[in-house]
Order: C-alpha cells, then sequence, then structure tokens
C-alpha cells in the first residue's frame, strides 16, 4: 500500500481522535472507559410564578369616558366601536407554572388562566371563559413579559365586556 492511500484510510481516525476529550482518546485505544459525565443542569426557570392582573371592562356607547386605570392600553381600545370604556373589577393572582387560576366576571362568567410556560420574553397562557358548564372562550396566547392582551367579545348589559390581561414577572 502506497503512503499516500495510508494516510487517506488513517485520515478518519485521525480526525476523530482529534476532537474526541483525552479520556476518550484513551478508551478509543483499548484503555479503561471514561468516567460517567454528569447530566448537565438545568437551567432555572425564569420565574417560579407569573402574577397575572385581570381587568373587567364593560365597553358600551355613551358619554365619551375611558377609566384613568386603562391608560395604558386607551390606544388600543380606539379600534372598537365603543366610546366609553369603564373598568368593573381588577383582579390579581400569582400563578405558578402549570397552574391557574379563576376569576368571577360579570354576568355569571368564570374566567381561568393557566400559565403553561415562561421564558425571558413572554408567558405562555391557556384563557378559558365558562358561563355555567358552557365554554365561551379557550384560546392559548403568548403575553410579552409586562405587557397586555385583550380578550373581547360577551355581550353585557348593552355592550361588552373586555378582559385585559397582564403578565408580570
Amino acid at each position: 500500500m502506497s503512503p499516500t492511500r495510508r494516510w487517506l484510510l488513517a485520515l478518519p481516525l485521525a480526525l476523530v481522535l482529534a476532537f474526541a476529550a483525552p479520556s476518550d482518546v484513551a478508551w478509543a485505544q483499548g484503555g479503561k472507559p471514561p468516567p460517567a459525565r454528569p447530566a448537565p443542569a438545568k437551567s432555572a426557570p425564569v420565574a417560579d410564578k407569573v402574577d397575572i392582573q385581570l381587568m373587567v371592562v364593560h365597553a358600551k356607547e355613551g358619554a365619551e369616558y375611558v377609566d384613568p386605570r386603562l391608560k395604558n392600553i386607551e390606544r388600543h381600545l380606539a379600534i372598537l366601536r365603543y366610546n366609553n370604556f369603564t373598568v368593573l373589577d381588577t383582579n390579581r393572582s400569582a400563578v405558578a407554572v402549570g397552574k391557574d387560576a379563576s376569576f368571577s366576571v360579570e354576568g355569571g362568567r368564570k374566567v381561568t388562566v393557566t400559565v403553561l410556560s415562561v421564558d425571558d420574553q413572554r408567558a405562555r397562557v391557556r384563557v378559558e371563559m365558562y358561563k355555567q358548564s358552557n365554554k365561551l372562550i379557550d384560546t392559548t396566547v403568548s403575553i410579552n413579559r409586562g405587557s397586555t392582551m385583550m380578550v373581547a367579545g360577551p355581550r353585557y348589559e348593552e355592550g361588552m365586556l373586555i378582559l385585559p390581561i397582564t403578565a408580570s414577572y
């Protein structure tokens, strides 16, 4: 066998050994197997709990009014066909990942918010709304950290309910 051909055949083995850790090289050459390496540490969760705030807003036609507590989302309310926005209730709960919190809402409704996952940028939550045993809403959304998303729709007293949901952690 020519020296060039022998070199070409040995090249793959040389590359494997060059990228192996020293203890792996000894094992590959017939020595003792390397000691077991510890499993990589799991990264700590970004937050143990997410502070969920659920506001209940009554949107209707009438004298133009925006509750001062809605200042941060006022520009988003402008796209709705209503001009009067009153906060009826504000609920808060610290919710662990994989757990949920339930809130009573006007009109005999119940809203359940389940925190599915959390990362540095957003919380993924499932929002369900029930009236008695009827499920009215079931959606999964991502809420940017410290931001608010809105669920709107159920009719209420000549208007509708809007549910701004904020996730902080």
